[in-house]
């Protein structure tokens, strides 16, 4: 499984789990679910957009099992 997490205010939180790993710049995802993560294997980082606030860019990383 990989997992996207984004990091705000020092607080990290999980916003999307697929199977493959699809994630890639500049892809718009929904920034409010907190899903069920524990640290995982760091692959990368990115940049992502928030569907609540799509003209801005936030870092994300992707980790994996």
């Amino acid at each position: 499984m990989y997992y996207l997490v984004v990091k705000n205010f020092g607080v990290e939180k999980c916003i999307d789990i697929n199977e493959n790993d699809v994630y890639r710049d500049d892809q718009y995802y929904s920034c409010q679910p907190d899903l069920d993560y524990s640290k995982k294997i760091f692959k990368r980082s990115l940049w992502i957009r928030c569907t609540e606030s799509p003209d801005t860019k936030i870092s994300a990383s992707v980790y994996s099992d």
